[in-house]
């Protein structure tokens, strides 16, 4: 929209000029009712003027609203134990079945946002928690594996495909207790500040050197790590990896 010429003289002036003459009266009283009409326009519809020097318009709150908005704004210190491979409060969370993973009042999760877990460390290990939360968060107790999942992964093109394949073939927990699968470790192959691929290390007897690794991609959105999944649902591409003990940093305690 073009913005107008803007007279030297105002409505003011344009009124006390008006009162002089009967026909300029009249006219002056219709200026002033065409200039209220156009003002209740402006308000009805929402029709603002430009904004001055280039500026961007404000927008509307409806596209300033988010899509998944959480109650609760995540602030972890990065110093102190953070910054350590193995918190020093460590200790083993329990979920459906006797499925266990390690968790850290201080590096996380450190506090509930919209009812799940949630809130780790800018760290390698906060990183490394929240990707083993993620991947066994699926098993904890008070949301369906689809909330839970909904939560812990990124938005992005297969995570509606990822959601549903969890969830039409989860693995019980007890096969995997029966297979003796339980976490072990990590390892970082990768860390910045916006993005760290986690390496989340189980036990699992039958392979060559008792474990295995899932190698997660973890990125930093809405002040806390995500895990996201590739655009056809999978975690990630190729075969686990085989890793040996000391390739990797072990929680340590026990598994429950």
């Amino acid at each position: 929209m073009a913005q107008r010429n803007r007279s030297t003289n105002g409505i003011g002036d344009t009124v006390k000029r008006g009162w002089n003459s009967k026909p300029a009266a009249v006219g002056a009283i219709i200026v002033l009712a065409l200039v209220v009409i156009v003002v209740l326009l402006a308000i009805v519809l929402g029709v603002f003027a430009p904004v001055k020097n280039g500026g961007a318009a404000a927008p509307t709150a409806a596209n300033n609203a988010p899509t998944s908005a959480p109650t609760g704004t995540c602030d972890v210190p990065t110093t102190g134990t953070a910054a350590s491979a193995v918190p020093s409060d460590l200790r083993w969370h329990a979920g459906r079945g006797g499925i266990t993973w390690p968790v850290s009042g201080a590096v996380g999760p450190t506090k509930k946002v919209d009812g799940f877990p949630a809130c780790f460390a800018r760290t390698e290990s906060g990183a490394a928690l929240a990707a083993t939360t993620a991947y066994l968060g699926q098993y904890d107790t008070g949301h369906s594996v689809k909330e839970l999942l909904n939560f812990y992964i990124e938005d992005g093109p297969g995570k509606a495909d990822a959601v549903d394949s969890t969830v039409k073939a989860q693995t019980a927990p007890e096969d995997l207790r029966s297979q003796g699968i339980s976490v072990a470790g990590y390892s970082v192959e990768s860390f910045a500040k916006s993005r760290a691929v986690v390496d989340v290390v189980l036990t699992q007897p039958s392979s060559s050197t008792g474990y295995f690794a899932v190698p997660l991609t973890m990125n930093w959105t809405h002040d806390d790590w995500k895990m996201t999944v590739l655009d056809n649902g999978a975690l990630y591409s190729g075969n686990p990896l085989t890793p040996s003990e000391g390739d990797f940093t072990a929680w340590g305690g026990l598994d429950g």
